[in-house]
Order: structure tokens, then C-alpha cells, then sequence
């Protein structure tokens, strides 16, 4: 996942075939006619029709409310002494950048949250293949809580493991002050999601966000990297048993009329094989593979 943060493509299709375009860019790059040399569409053999993949970074939301009265920016607001540091560090709405926030609203509302450090190792890229130094930089983080390694950011476990974060169960808790979960669904897919993503800038899933101008409050929404400059925005519904087909159908309407992917989950308390973390190992498999032809064809749920 940090390659899609760091990838310095805008991507899009050809609506002709739906081939996946790849435009090398350093800065946001618009398609501005069939006679622009840089499109050409190798399947159709011909300029392609070109259609955008996503939504531009710069279309993010700055800010999301989320319950309680925490408020959460795309990116941590950075003291001038971290600038650099912090450019490796967060990226908008990753998991990482999500934990920054959240402990500090914490302290800010009186509670004793645990002490996160961030060690950073920069090195030049090497390029195997040419056996020559790039001029990209090479970057390695190491998180720590209490001498120990940071479960909330680097577990990356494969089953189901003992939660000893006290964020994790801060942040799960739906009868804490801090808790931010709903329904106890919501905050087992999501402690077993952290545990299992690992990766420092893996997109957090954000629970409780007020959008639709406040008309909706999904279960939760996720902003996935396509590139550097596009993301693939994600509402993820937790559905029990027995749901109308009708109140289904309004709200897929709604939240694809702005642009979200639905992603919905299913929850059958009969189905004794479903566990949580089987569900939360699908949703973090399906995440990942995100990609340019499927980005915005996703809406189905977790079989």
C-alpha cells in the first residue's frame, strides 16, 4: 500500500476498451484532448477516449466529524520542526496519520494515552537491475509504545492475537468516552482490521464520518490510494440479518450519486464460520487489491 501513497502516476481508462492508462507525473496532469501525444491507448491501438480514475487528492475532504466532538484533518497539523519528518511519516487518512490525531485528542479531553515514538531510516534507492543509486529515497519506520513494538501499526498479524494497544481498546470501546464504534460489529471488524493491516500507511477505517451535508453517518469510510494524486473513495456498511431490500437500495443510491464505492458486509449471527476476523481478513485482501479496471466497479459485498 505505501507504493500506491508514493506513485507518481495519474491513472485513467480508455472508455473505449477500458484498458488502465498510465500517465507519469509529478504534478496533477488533465487529459486536454485526443491530440495530446502523452495518451495513447495500446489495446485499441489508437488515442484513447480518456476518462479519469478516482477522485484527485485535492478533491479530499480537508476535515471529517466524527462522534464525541473529534474532528479529524486529512493530516496531522505539524509543528514546524516535524515538517520533514512528517512528509515521510502521514499520508492523508492512513492509519498512521488517524492514530497521530486521536491520541491527541485524548490528552486534549483528559485521558492518559500510551507514548508513541517514530524512529526513520533514509537511504538512496538502489536500482538493482542498473546497479545504480536513484534519485528516489529509500525510508524505513520503526514504531514504538513502551519499548515494545507498536501493535496499532505494525502486528500485521495472520490470526487472531491478544489486543494489548490500549488505543485499539480505546478506540473499540462503545461504552468509553473515547470509543467511536456504534455496535460491537463494527468494533470487532475494525479492532481485527487494525491487527491485521499492519503497514504504517494502510487507509484507516474511519468509523461514525457525518457525510451527505450530515444526512448520513456510515458504519465507516475509507479513502484508498490509486497514486499519489487519486483515491478511490469507500463507505463500508455492516448489515445484520434480515435488512430491507428498499432501505439497501436508497442508501447505494445516495452514497453512489457523491461518488463512494458501497462495500457492504453481512453479518448472520447463525453462520458460526463467519467469524470476525475471517470478514476483517476479506475487507483488508479487497482493500489492497484495488486497482485501476475495478476501482469503480467494487460495489458488491463480501461473499
Amino acid at each position: 500500500m505505501k507504493n500506491s501513497y508514493d506513485h507518481n502516476v495519474t491513472l485513467y481508462k480508455c472508455r473505449r476498451c477500458n484498458s488502465p492508462l498510465e500517465i507519469e507525473s509529478n504534478s496533477f496532469y488533465w487529459f486536454c484532448g485526443l491530440d495530446d501525444a502523452n495518451f495513447w491507448c495500446p489495446a485499441c491501438e489508437d488515442l484513447p477516449q480518456a476518462e479519469i480514475v478516482g477522485h484527485p487528492a485535492e478533491n479530499l475532504p480537508i476535515d471529517l466529524v466524527l462522534p464525541k466532538g473529534f474532528t479529524l484533518k486529512i493530516m496531522p497539523l505539524l509543528e514546524p520542526h516535524e515538517v520533514d519528518n512528517g512528509n515521510i511519516l502521514y499520508r492523508p487518512y492512513s492509519k498512521r496519520s488517524f492514530l497521530r490525531q486521536y491520541i491527541e485528542w485524548i490528552i486534549l479531553s483528559g485521558g492518559s494515552p500510551c507514548s508513541l515514538l517514530s524512529d526513520i531510516t533514509v537511504s538512496p534507492s538502489f536500482d538493482t537491475a542498473k546497479q545504480v543509486y536513484t534519485s528516489s529515497l529509500d525510508y524505513r519506520i520503526y514504531d514504538s509504545c513502551n519499548c515494545s513494538d507498536c501493535q496499532f501499526l505494525q502486528s500485521k498479524t495472520v490470526k487472531p492475537e491478544d489486543i494489548k494497544c490500549s488505543i485499539i481498546r480505546m478506540l473499540c470501546d462503545t461504552k468509553s468516552n473515547y470509543g467511536l464504534c456504534q455496535t460491537g460489529d463494527e468494533a470487532m471488524i475494525l479492532q481485527h482490521y487494525l491487527m491485521l493491516t499492519g503497514a504504517e500507511h494502510f487507509p484507516m477505517l474511519i468509523p461514525q464520518v457525518s457525510i451527505l451535508k450530515g444526512k448520513r453517518r456510515p458504519d465507516f469510510l475509507c479513502f484508498v490510494p490509486l497514486s499519489r494524486f487519486q483515491y478511490c473513495k469507500i463507505v463500508i456498511l455492516i448489515d445484520r440479518f434480515g435488512k430491507l431490500k428498499a432501505n439497501i437500495d436508497t442508501e447505494n443510491n445516495e452514497y453512489q450519486k457523491e461518488g463512494y464505492i458501497v462495500k457492504r458486509i453481512s453479518i448472520d449471527p447463525q453462520d458460526y464460520n463467519k467469524s470476525y476476523f475471517k470478514i476483517a481478513r476479506e475487507l483488508s485482501l479487497w482493500i489492497q487489491k484495488i486497482k485501476t479496471n475495478n476501482a469503480l466497479e467494487g460495489k458488491g459485498g463480501l461473499s
